[in-house]
């Protein structure tokens, strides 16, 4: 039996006439367009302003129950800055029609990271680490947890252990025993030091939003959690040339106040995520540039 129903454009009609309020009937008109698909949410493109957002599985069910309740919080200190976030403007309920909760979110103008040639991003790199920074401040003790994200690196060990055999068919020997010196390196260093800070949890290349090269956007925080702020640092690594990282940390030690590990912990989340891309070939093939971009990097 299917985790979840089939998503497409009617089941997003049926939803918008059952559940919309009457002060957002204007949008059950709208146009729906497909978007396409994450790891765990279908999007839906809803008339020219706005977003739905519907969970692919139970687990993404629960990343989308964090968002809803903290997205607001997390990530408030980025308005400053003039960095957008998806705060939703109407959470659906569990229906007949659909069996889990689902947002509407307004759509930040402009065109993901990834679309960007990769040595054109070094511009984005400054203000990215500046905007991550104003996040990585302490969560409260009842901020969510996340056991794939901002944890220490030995509760990823066992996953990652499993990919290398996938990894090494498609990087080969060289690129491969390079990434897991990366990763040795990473799991002996110390531990983040301090309190738990806010983090994002997914910080890759296709939710980072920019407009004419300027940072405009931070989307998806269904993983946003309190931990280590390396898992969001990763993306150095995972979005960027070396150039662009260098510019990245650079920016990032001069914004935040982090420990003297942290970057061989984010090289670390950095293999985690590479990993995982590689040894699912759905993933490697829909995630291909971040692949190749990763790779680059961290090789």
């Amino acid at each position: 039996m299917p985790d979840t129903p089939l998503v497409d454009r009617a089941l997003v009609r049926r939803l918008l006439a059952s559940q919309l309020p009457a002060e957002l009937a204007e949008l059950a008109g709208a146009r729906v367009v497909l978007l396409g698909q994450g790891w765990d949410n279908v999007m839906f493109g809803l008339g020219d302003s706005h977003v739905v957002r519907l969970p692919t599985s139970r687990l993404a069910a629960r990343l989308i129950e964090h968002e809803i309740a903290w997205v607001a919080t997390a990530a408030a200190p980025l308005a400053e800055l003039g960095v957008a976030v998806p705060i939703p403007v109407f959470c659906g309920e569990p229906s007949a029609v659909f069996p889990m909760r689902w947002t509407i979110v307004p759509w930040i103008r402009g065109t993901d990271l990834s679309t960007v040639p990769v040595a054109d991003r070094r511009e984005i790199a400054g203000p990215l680490a500046r905007a991550l920074a104003v996040l990585h401040r302490p969560a409260p003790r009842e901020a969510p947890h996340n056991p794939y994200r901002g944890v220490p690196l030995v509760e990823r060990a066992a996953p990652v252990a499993d990919r290398w055999p996938a990894v090494l068919r498609y990087l080969g020997a060289a690129d491969t025993a390079t990434l897991r010196d990366h990763w040795e390196r990473a799991r002996q260093a110390p531990v983040w030091p301090r309190l738990p800070l806010w983090t994002h949890g997914d910080t890759h290349a296709r939710n980072i939003i920019q407009r004419d090269g300027r940072l405009v956007g931070l989307i998806d925080f269904g993983d946003v959690s309190a931990g280590d702020p390396a898992v969001d640092l990763a993306t150095g690594r995972l979005s960027f040339d070396a150039e662009g990282f260098e510019v990245f940390r650079r920016a990032a030690e001069e914004a935040g106040t982090y420990d003297a590990a942290i970057w061989d912990r984010a090289a670390g989340w950095a293999v985690v995520i590479l990993t995982a891309l590689i040894a699912d070939p759905v993933n490697r093939r829909n995630f291909s540039g971040m692949v190749e971009d990763a790779r680059a990097n961290l090789t």
